[in-house]
């Protein structure tokens, strides 16, 4: 099935969660923010969140400086 995934169009099998594309992408959650369809998904819920057809993800890394 098609997703979108900052932007960029993804296949990924049925049932797939976001912490599974988070593992196929090779990014750890804890200093990501995950957006779906426009919602904030919690971290808290990435291993429980599947993706659906057509779902359009945003992933951004949290940079800090100082």
């Amino acid at each position: 099935m098609q997703i979108s995934v900052n932007g960029e169009e993804m296949e990924v099998s049925p049932g797939f969660t976001i912490g599974n594309l988070l593992k196929l992408l090779d990014l750890t959650p804890e200093r990501l923010a995950v957006e779906k369809n426009g919602m904030v998904i919690s971290r808290k819920l990435l291993t429980e969140t599947t993706l659906e057809e057509g779902d359009k993800l945003e992933i951004v890394k949290a940079i800090g400086g100082g």
